[in-house]
């Protein structure tokens, strides 16, 4: 089954915008899941499990690769973990060696049983998340990881007898691989609804410095605000002026439209001039619209952008739309250096 099918009977997302990702999907030379994860359309466990549903392979979650064994790791050597894009991550119940791979068929288990004398078992992950933790492990890939490796639809004998999970699982069903590794393997906990706002903003932040580009990275930074912001506005500077990027709230309207001055006060022009975070609010005509687009806000705040010191962009934000957000500045201060962080290692 296709995996943009798949994806679309899960629910994960929208059938526009799977066709409008498919049709742009050639020039990116990446595969959909991991496309779709860079445009932060489907979060990277979305991706995995529907991976597994089409492969029939346990699928390998954000938790279980952020708690991997690191004592793992050298059983398979780095030209064959960067050739075949393959990531051991812990024991299994059975002692064999759970290992996380980009395209896992029954000839590749074959081969790593053949190379570290014992047994495997194999996950799946999608490519854009696993790529970047076999380069980071063990250096640049040998290969071009553009081209993707259909699935097989049957296993071998020895792959099929492998159960995963207390239960038989039908053909096709999505699962992970959190029954079969040991129980003595780094804990590899359920995630949890997370309440505090601290806590939300770790976890964007953690979101942008895992992004693969400045549009995912600065989708993540968006989707945090609109949840704690009644308006919130992102804006790059160009050719002496302020050029709306992104934003949400009732008043913006067409957000690349909005143009403002640089040099004319305002607290955009303060974060900017001073590099710092500010709720300082000028008088004057370019602050009154700036302050109207923000929903009229009585309390806004804004936060330059830096690059190797250098402000590329100003994020601004209305007022809070929770009391649970103590420290306004504080956090919108965190976000915009996680930004800049992002634009510094990512291209435009």
């Amino acid at each position: 089954m296709p995996i943009g099918e798949i994806l679309l009977v899960r629910e994960a997302l929208d059938p526009w915008v799977l066709t409008q990702t498919i049709q742009d999907q050639p020039g990116t030379r990446m595969r959909l899941v991991s496309l779709l994860i860079s445009r932060a359309l489907i979060d990277t466990d979305e991706g995995s499990l529907a991976l597994s549903a089409q492969s029939q392979y346990p699928g390998a979650m954000e938790r279980h690769l952020e708690k991997r064994d690191p004592a793992v790791a050298d059983t398979i050597s780095p030209e064959v973990a960067r050739r075949w894009i393959v990531l051991p991550i812990g024991r299994s119940r059975r002692g064999g060696l759970v290992v996380v791979a980009r395209d896992p068929t029954p000839l590749l288990a074959a081969s790593l049983e053949h190379m570290i004398k014992g047994q495997v078992e194999l996950a799946v992950a999608p490519a854009v998340l696993l790529e970047r933790l076999v380069r980071s492990i063990y250096g640049e890939l040998d290969v071009d990881p553009a081209p993707a490796v259909a699935f097989p639809q049957t296993r071998s004998g020895s792959i099929s007898e492998l159960r995963l999970d207390e239960e038989e699982i039908r053909p096709g069903a999505p699962r992970t691989v959190s029954r079969v590794l040991l129980d003595t393997s780094p804990a590899l906990p359920d995630r949890k609804a997370v309440r505090s706002i601290t806590k939300e903003l770790d976890g964007t932040i953690s979101q942008i410095d895992r992004a693969i580009n400045r549009t995912s990275a600065e989708q993540h930074a968006m989707t945090f605000t609109s949840l704690r912001w009644h308006a919130s506005l992102l804006m790059t500077v160009g050719q002496g002026a302020l050029l709306g990027r992104r934003g949400h709230g009732a008043k913006l309207g067409t957000v690349d439209a909005i143009i403002l001055p640089i040099d004319v006060p305002s607290i955009l022009q303060i974060a900017y001039t001073t590099r710092s975070a500010t709720a300082i609010v000028p008088a004057g005509s370019v602050q009154g619209r700036l302050s109207e687009l923000l929903g009229n806000a009585k309390a806004p705040a804004a936060a330059p952008i830096l690059v190797n010191g250098e402000p590329v962009a100003v994020i601004a934000v209305g007022d809070a739309s929770t009391h649970e957000l103590k420290n306004p500045l504080a956090t919108l201060a965190a976000l915009a250096d996680a930004l800049g962080s992002a634009y510094e290692r990512l291209p435009h």
